[in-house]
């Protein structure tokens, strides 16, 4: 079977299930979070690690438009992300070890690029001059560190081969839709498809297997941030998660 057939059939066997359908329900400790600062600590902890989220939809604003401008005039320097086994998927770093870094510190140390000791810190790379709008969006985002801060690239026709990201099934990264073309569709393993509309900001669950591929003629861009937590960050999943259930209730 070849990679694609492969991808088509792990994103059919997905739309059997709804997105959120395997939610946990929310312990009663946490109502009223917004009185008390531990057990709204404590409720960020448990959607982000514990409540089997898939993806969560924040309540943010994001400028997608501008960004889209900024994205895709830095299209001639995006690099192949992941080698030829995801066909038309690249990637570039604003916010990282270097624009062409994508990929994690520890995967540049295995390949023998750098060290532990000469292994360079998160900062803004080359590009970020260019990308005003985005950069300054990112500074007000509620982390107190950025680590990498990505635009990733899949091209029409391109695919990602299911594949997880990290080890813990948790919100372990945000992606953001700067485009999402009509015919893009991003698969998790029970969680159907995620309902993308450009601009959207998610939290989103990388220790599912996800797959994702482009059956448009046009670019999709988004970008994906990794680092700390900041002041705000707690209000924003707790206010966010708050805004899911009432959603799904309706």
């Amino acid at each position: 079977m070849d990679n694609l057939t492969k991808v088509k059939d792990f994103i059919n066997d997905c739309k059997q299930y709804q997105h959120y359908q395997f939610l946990k329900p929310v312990p009663d400790y946490f109502v009223g979070w917004q009185e008390h600062p531990r057990v709204k600590r404590d409720y960020c902890k448990w959607i982000m690690t514990e409540s089997n989220c898939p993806t969560l939809l924040l309540d943010i604003e994001f400028p997608h438009k501008e960004v889209a401008k900024e994205a895709e005039a830095l299209l001639d320097r995006y690099i192949k992300h992941r080698g030829d086994i995801h066909p038309g998927w690249a990637s570039i770093a604003v916010h990282g070890q270097g624009s062409q870094y994508t990929d994690s510190p520890d995967a540049y140390i295995e390949q023998g690029v750098f060290t532990k000791e000469d292994s360079p810190p998160f900062d803004w790379t080359d590009i970020a001059d260019q990308c005003p709008v985005t950069v300054e969006w990112l500074k007000k985002w509620p982390f107190e560190k950025l680590h990498r801060c990505r635009f990733m690239l899949l091209e029409p026709n391109g695919y990602i081969k299911p594949h997880v990201d990290f080890k813990q099934r948790k919100l372990a990264a945000f992606n953001i839709a700067i485009t999402n073309p009509d015919g893009v569709e991003f698969a998790m393993q029970d969680a159907g498809l995620v309902p993308w509309k450009p601009g959207d900001v998610r939290g989103i669950d990388v220790g599912r297997h996800h797959s994702v591929i482009n059956n448009s003629d046009k670019n999709r861009i988004h970008m994906i941030v990794h680092g700390h937590w900041g002041e705000g960050f707690e209000d924003l999943i707790c206010r966010s998660f708050d805004r899911l259930l009432s959603t799904i209730k309706t």
